[in-house]
């Protein structure tokens, strides 16, 4: 499912009442900015996804693997599990904007280099509260 950066999340009507923007919704037909990750920003992404929302009875595959799955994807970070691809994550930036991404992001930045948007990853790292959502 593609939907650029940065544009109004609208993927569930029913979530999208908080004036969200879309971060890392990838598919393999659209291309998208590469860059390493630090080890900081793959933590706070694990993290994140450990508190997901809108969680959904299916799944999405990683259309960017050669062989995707057709099973939820697990990952592990420092002795931690974690089922990939049927839920979002919300991220509330310093100046209120809301970031809505699928948990597949992690994967996205891990595996193939994503590199979110900045403020993105700025709110990221300096959100501490994930009661908000």
């Amino acid at each position: 499912m593609y939907y650029p950066d940065l544009t109004p999340y609208c993927y569930f009507k029913s979530a999208s009442s908080d004036g969200a923007l879309n971060i890392g919704w990838l598919d393999n037909r659209n291309p998208f900015p590469t860059k390493r990750a630090s080890e900081t920003l793959l933590d706070a992404l694990f993290e994140r996804c450990l508190y997901s929302v809108v969680q959904t009875r299916g799944f999405h595959v990683c259309e960017l693997c050669d062989n995707p799955k057709r099973e939820p994807m697990k990952v592990f970070r420092h002795g931690q599990e974690n089922s990939l691809g049927s839920a979002e994550i919300r991220v509330k930036g310093k100046d209120g904007r809301v970031y809505a991404a699928p948990t597949l992001i992690y994967h996205y930045v891990a595996a193939h280099d994503y590199d979110p948007p900045n403020e993105f990853v700025e709110a990221l790292l300096a959100d501490e509260d994930r009661s908000d959502f």
